[in-house]
């Protein structure tokens, strides 16, 4: 059976051979049988005549030959796709329209499915990744964090940042646990590479000796960290990433054993890891050795500063191992009083990679899937069109024996074949889209190195096109199979479509579906329109911000202390420049210290973990007036303040309420776990609020510190001016005048800085307000389309209308009420999918509900004007009608 057809599969491509062979064949025979006649006396023209008799027919002979050797359904398939193809060619500019309007939604589906495919459907760069699991602490701090962004009034905000770990509970962890094979633990890092052409200030990460082989990746060259190299005090060294080894060290394999110097330390590069490797963050540039003391007690110091990532042991589910790690700490708990009200999360770390897009991939993904429904939509109504114009073609092969079967076989395969087409085009489309959105879209926002279309996604565009072709192609061949013959016959003079309520049902859903676009579209652009004006606490305007580093091996805390005076001095006297300072990180979307302890003077002594906690932020003097931070209370730090223990602090708004109330705040002294030595230290200012975390968040309890006290080698430098863009260069040259080892990086505005950071809900709004649209242009052609054929089949009626003393400005109400009507039953049903879908929405807003009226009538209101302006020139046509013209059409 199975040889049998791959024999008549073969004979599918070898038509004409088989033909040739057929004629060899039959000639022979029918020559052979005239031979015979001539011997036995007949002429020549008489013995030919009498052999093809005999024979038979020569051309019923080779349609038997070619129904017993052919692949049933497959030669009539390539017949009808022939046709077609054929029919399209006659046809350019339909054939057109149908691709490209396919190509949009496939195009649009394809790429954002290579999004999905590569961020959520394949395996992790690691063996067995499914296994990796990061694991934070859960603290009574974090939980009401969490509590309280829940109850935000500003939108849905995002979660609080997880709480990294103590390095004790994850050494106990990894004594006690019995679900994970081992733990590792890292923390982000900056450092200054020296030895090369100039300073360079490179991303890190610090990570334990259990790291790689935990990960379970190999070096390219060298070596990874071993357990002698994390040993408090040991050697330094480091393994750095392919681009940096390419980039800076020109590929050589010579690198290996080479000293360099990072932060002032000499440091040995051990090894090059792969260019496929990534851990967390796609621009890391190498990883050192942590030589984390693991003997030190570390709850008596307080601190959860690691991150810890785990590897489960095989078989384990991501259940056990959670009902495990809680009961261990559980046991924690009841035994160290640091523990106390603490548990364990667990995030699969597919999740913690994906986490920021993962909403808004599939938010996407459901919007490309509405844009593809509308394409199809537009494209059956094309199709039905189509089909109604070849009413007499249609019945004419029906009349000479063609079955319903084979006239609905023959119309999918032309729908198949031009979704095909469009399928192609459609892969293009994906691919320039992808290269936009690579470079749009930051690194650590996609955490893919880059996107691309590959086989899988080749293979899901063809499927998706053959699916799309089946689906649009259903819908007229049905209508056509549901006709009699006779009723074709009848129709056949008649320019009276027969499907007008198919047609103006496909319009209504995709009116609706374009309701759901733009409802959506909508509120992601009022989010970002929202981020971008709302009020953080300060003033971000003609602000030049920068990110300044010194070798922390040559700079004691006064030498420090020192350059940020002079820096302020030699800065203020460029031309320009309106104030200047510095600070550990960025307001609001920078770093700063969170869950920092204190006590207040005069107040218990609470347990280190039953403490009340606070952000901390160093900043230098100058710095609330500099960036626009009004003063509440008090002042401010200035350069006259002391140095050292004997300093001051300055607190928000936010602390104030939290943990002063009812008090004088000026009145206060507090002693925050910052340092080795913590004094109760006098609060001298209350400032406003600034938000923290993200632009989302709301203002958290602040501790501000003078840099002063507690200086900082690696800061944040800020410069208010009135052209920040071409002052740039000045500063640079200003710092490096004062230490020409000085690394300045990360030179912008802080207005550009901000829109980095809302960079999610830019690409979120670009992306569904650019489909929304398509979609809207579709939904207007097809309201066009179907209007203005509507008024091509009332020719007569209208030209008559119009001879018996109609009113043109009737008629023109009548096409564009009818058009009205339609729309207004889309947008209804439109509207109300939209509120039914909105709450998918929610984790992507902020500052606007999932039910915003001011969006919802835009749309509508949005939605009127083209509706009336695809409705209006097909009515004016009907109004210029010439009625006998229209009369000698019949």
């Amino acid at each position: 059976m199975t040889s049998r057809f791959v024999r008549r599969l073969k004979a599918l491509f070898s038509w004409s051979s088989r033909d040739r062979d057929m004629d060899r064949e039959m000639t022979f025979h029918v020559e052979s049988l005239a031979r015979e006649y001539i011997q036995s006396g007949m002429s020549v023209e008489d013995a030919g005549r009498a052999a093809r008799q005999r024979f038979g027919s020569i051309l019923h002979m080779k349609e038997r030959g070619h129904d017993i050797r052919r692949a049933p359904g497959i030669e009539d398939l390539v017949r009808d796709f022939r046709y077609a193809l054929r029919g399209l060619r006659r046809a350019p500019g339909f054939a057109a329209a149908v691709v490209l309007t396919l190509a949009l939604g496939i195009g649009g589906n394809t790429a954002i499915f290579s999004v999905v495919d590569q961020l959520l459907l394949r395996p992790l760069p690691y063996p067995d990744g499914e296994q990796l699991v990061m694991v934070y602490e859960s603290t009574p701090q974090y939980r009401a964090r969490v509590a309280a962004s829940l109850g935000s009034d500003m939108g849905s905000a995002t979660s609080p940042r997880r709480p990294d770990a103590s390095p004790a509970n994850w050494l106990d962890w990894q004594r006690e646990s019995r679900t994970f094979r081992s733990f590792a633990a890292w923390i982000p890092a900056f450092v200054i590479l020296r030895g090369l052409d100039e300073p360079l200030r490179l991303k890190a990460q610090l990570v334990s000796s259990e790291f790689f082989s935990l990960l379970g990746v190999r070096p390219l060259l060298g070596r990874t960290i071993s357990a002698d190299d994390d040993r408090p005090k040991a050697p330094r060294v480091a393994v750095i990433s392919h681009a940096l080894w390419q980039s800076r060290f020109g590929g050589e394999h010579s690198v290996i054993g080479r000293v360099v110097q990072l932060n002032g330390q000499p440091t040995a590069i051990v090894g090059v890891m792969p260019d496929s490797f990534r851990f967390v963050y796609q621009d890391n540039d190498l990883w050192g050795a942590f030589q984390l003391d693991r003997d030190y007690a570390w709850r008596e110091r307080e601190g959860r500063f690691v991150n810890v990532v785990g590897r489960l042991r095989p078989g384990v589910t991501m259940a056990a191992a959670d009902a495990e790690m809680r009961a261990i700490a559980r046991r924690l708990a009841d035994t160290h009083a640091f523990n106390k009200d603490t548990s364990v999360d667990l995030v699969p770390l597919r999740e913690e990679l994906t986490g920021q897009v993962h909403t808004s991939l599939l938010v996407l993904y459901g919007v490309v899937g509405v844009l593809l429904s509308i394409a199809c939509f537009n494209v059956a109504n094309l199709l039905l069109a189509r089909a109604a114009a070849r009413r007499r073609e249609i019945a004419i092969r029906i009349s000479l024996g063609a079955g319903g079967l084979a006239i609905v076989r023959q119309l999918v395969v032309e729908s198949v074949a031009l979704a095909v087409l469009g399928g192609a085009l459609g892969v293009g489309l994906a691919h320039w889209s992808l290269d936009a959105l690579v470079a749009f879209a930051p690194a650590d926002l996609l955490r893919v190195p880059d996107l691309y279309v590959d086989r899988r996604v080749m293979l899901y565009a063809l499927g998706l096109s053959v699916l799309t072709g089946l689906v649009v192609g259903l819908v007229p061949a049905v209508s056509v199979a549901r006709r009699s013959l006779a009723g074709r016959m009848r129709d056949s003079g008649s320019n009276v479509t027969q499907s007008p309520r198919v047609r103006q049902a496909l319009v209504v859903c995709q009116v609706a579906m374009t309701v759901i676009l733009l409802c959506t579209a909508g509120l992601m652009i009022r989010t970002v329109l929202t981020l971008d004006s709302s009020n953080n606490g300060f003033d971000k305007r003609n602000m030049l911000t920068m990110e300044v580093a010194l070798p922390p091996a040559r700079y004691t805390p006064e030498r420090l202390s020192d350059f940020f005076r002079l820096a302020d001095e030699a800065l203020k006297a460029l031309p320009g420049v309106e104030a200047v300072a510095a600070a550990n990180s960025l307001p609001v979307i920078g770093t700063p210290w969170g869950g920092t302890s204190f006590n207040r003077l005069g107040t218990p002594v609470l347990p280190r973990n039953e403490r009340p906690s606070t952000v901390v932020r160093v900043v230098t003097p100058g710095y609330f007036r500099t960036l626009g931070i009004p003063i509440r209370r008090g002042r401010e730090f200035t350069v006259g303040d002391r140095s050292g223990p004997a300093g001051s602090f300055v607190v928000n708004e936010a602390f104030v309420k939290a943990y002063l109330e009812g008090i004088d705040p000026l009145t206060a002294s507090l002693s925050v776990n910052m340092q080795d030595e913590n004094p109760h230290l006098p609060v001298i200012g209350v400032v406003g609020d600034v938000s923290e975390g993200s632009i989302r968040d709301r203002p958290r309890p602040t501790v501000y510190y003078n840099h002063r006290q507690m200086p900082w080698a690696a800061t944040t430098l800020f410069v208010r001016t009135r052209t920040p863009e071409p002052l740039g260069q000045r500063v640079a040259d200003a710092l490096r005048a004062l230490e020409p080892t000085v690394v300045v990086t990360r030179m912008r505005t802080l207005e550009s800085a901000f829109g980095e950071s809302v960079a999610r809900e830019r690409l979120n709004a670009l992306v569904s307000g650019a489909f929304a649209l398509s979609g809207l242009l579709l939904a207007s052609l097809g309201l066009y389309g179907l209007l203005a054929f509507l008024v091509t089949e009332r020719t007569k009626e209208i030209g008559i209308r119009i001879a018996l003393g109609a009113e043109l400005g009737s008629l023109m109400r009548s096409v564009i009420g009818g058009g009205i009507r339609l729309v207004a039953l889309g947008a209804t049903i439109g509207i109300g999918g939209s509120l039914l879908l909105s709450q998918w929405l929610a984790p992507l807003l902020f500052g606007v509900t999932p039910y915003d009226p001011a969006t919802y009538a835009t749309v509508v209101a949005l939605l009127g004007i083209v509706a009336v302006w695809a409705s209006y020139l097909p009515a004016r046509r009907a109004t210029r009608v010439e009625p006998l013209v229209a009369l000698r059409q019949e």
